[in-house]
């Protein structure tokens, strides 16, 4: 309990930074944008590929694993033309 509360006050913190950040220019977001991505893309493969690997055969795997390196290039498309 301890340390999903210590999560919660983390993510607390984090919502409290990047509003206070909002309004301080583009220097603070792309401080901020490499990140959060980073989070997203960690959380995504330590919990997505154990599971994909665990229940589908080979090919399922590599197609799925295809799917999400397709999405991470999305997200690189998005912030290299945004």
């Amino acid at each position: 309990m301890l340390l999903q509360l210590l999560t919660a006050v983390a993510a607390l913190a984090g919502a409290a930074c990047s509003l206070l950040a909002e309004g301080s220019g583009t220097g603070a977001v792309s401080g901020i944008l490499p990140f959060t991505a980073g989070g997203f893309i960690y959380l995504g493969t330590v919990s997505v590929l154990p599971e994909i690997l665990r229940n589908s055969g080979p090919a399922q795997a590599l197609l799925q694993l295809l799917a999400l390196l397709a999405g991470v290039a999305m997200m690189l498309l998005i912030a290299h033309y945004e």
